[in-house]
This record gives structure tokens, C-alpha cells and sequence, in this order.
């Protein structure tokens, strides 16, 4: 059996629900909140990314707030402090996709090790799993933080296989990231793509061993 390592952000949770929230909050036109939902991504990659290769480790929480204040500066949107707070709080109640604890039951029933394996900080991913119902189907929350840098960075794949007390080779990273599947197998990990969008592997790093659509797939997969 394997230490399976899932992304939380994307992966079993919906990053994209927080446009409720920035529906609710902000007031603006549906199109306008898919705007400033794609740029606070977008960003909160980047800003992973940059303070990773610039040896300036910062915790996923704020790396995501200087992400919303990026994507509201870039729409000319300036809700006061309270509206803020609550915005970037988002963050904790975030949907899990559908068949997420479903996949996490069978593969512990089946004998893994099932944990979370995330740029997210300890605290955010502790109260995201605790909002999205996935903390009782997790053996544990493993977080970048540990090795203060993110993902891609091979540290972050390494602390896993440390931590489930395993070679690299038998701990499986799933993610719906591409990039995320790419450097998880450069490091030497092995890898589940959840490509829900049908999109192409990334052309730098590694290509996935397996690839599905869900997560209940990647159960009928690997049980």
C-alpha cells in the first residue's frame, strides 16, 4: 500500500467557490467577481512561486492576502477592513468537490495512507478540513511550511515521503495541477492528474503515471 498525498486547494476543495462570498461582499456584476476570483489564483500561484525562488518564505495565508489585495487593486475595489477580513476568510470555506470523501474512504479502507499534502499553512488547512468535513477521513495534514518553501520545490515532496516514513518512489502525489503533478514526479513521486478539464500535461517536468477525471476515479483506480 502507498502514502497517498492529496492537494487540498483545487484538488479536494473548490477554489473557485469563493465567488459567493465576493458576490456577497463586493456587490458587482457575476462577471466582474469571475474576474477578481481568476486574478486572486492566478496571483496566489505567482506570489508562491516568486517568494519560493527568492528565498523570502512567507505563510500561505499571507501569500494569499497579498493575492486579494493584488486582484482588488487591479479592479479598482476598495472594500473597507471588516469586508477585507471577511473576503480573505473565504479562504476556510472553500466546497469540496463532489466524491472527495468518498475517495478518501475507500483508499484508507483499502489499506493507504491517506493525507493532505499542501502549500497551505497548518492553520488554514486545519480549518479548511474542519469546514469541508475532511478532517475525520485524513490520517494527517502535511504543509509546506515545514520546509518553508512550496511546491514544486522537491523539499516539499521529500518532507512527505520523511513524514509517512517511506521511500519517495511509495508515496503517490493527486493533484488537479498540472504543475503541481509535473514537479511531484521530477522529484521522483508518483503521480495522479485529476484533469477535470481535459487539458494537456505541462511540457517542463513530469508527465502523470496515472490520469482520471475525479476523485472517486482515482479510487476505482488505485483500490
Amino acid at each position: 500500500m502507498a502514502g497517498l498525498c492529496f492537494d487540498m486547494y483545487g484538488t479536494l476543495c473548490d477554489t473557485s467557490s469563493v465567488r459567493t462570498r465576493l458576490g456577497e461582499e463586493l456587490g458587482v456584476s457575476d462577471c466582474l467577481v469571475a474576474a477578481v476570483d481568476e486574478t486572486w489564483r492566478r496571483k496566489q500561484l505567482q506570489y508562491s512561486y516568486q517568494s519560493a525562488q527568492m528565498d523570502a518564505y512567507e505563510p500561505f495565508w499571507e501569500i494569499t492576502s497579498h493575492a486579494l489585495d493584488y486582484a482588488l487593486a487591479q479592479y479598482d475595489l476598495d472594500p473597507d477592513d471588516d469586508t477585507r477580513t471577511r473576503l480573505l476568510h473565504a479562504y476556510d470555506h472553500l466546497d469540496p468537490f463532489p466524491g472527495a470523501v468518498e475517495a478518501l474512504d475507500r483508499l484508507s479502507a483499502a489499506g493507504h495512507d491517506v493525507v493532505v499534502l499542501s502549500n497551505g499553512n497548518p492553520e488554514m488547512l486545519e480549518r479548511l478540513a474542519d469546514d469541508a468535513g475532511l478532517s475525520p477521513h485524513l490520517d494527517d495534514i502535511l504543509s509546506a511550511h515545514a520546509v518553508r518553501t512550496f511546491k514544486p520545490d522537491p523539499a516539499v515532496y521529500e518532507h512527505a515521503a520523511e513524514t509517512l516514513d517511506r521511500p519517495l518512489g511509495d508515496c503517490r502525489l493527486i493533484s488537479s495541477n498540472a504543475w503541481d503533478v509535473a514537479g511531484a514526479g521530477n522529484a521522483g513521486m508518483a503521480t495522479t492528474w485529476v484533469n477535470r478539464a481535459r487539458d494537456p500535461p505541462e511540457a517542463i517536468g513530469a508527465r502523470p503515471d496515472r490520469e482520471v477525471d475525479t476523485l472517486p476515479a482515482v479510487a476505482d483506480d488505485l483500490c
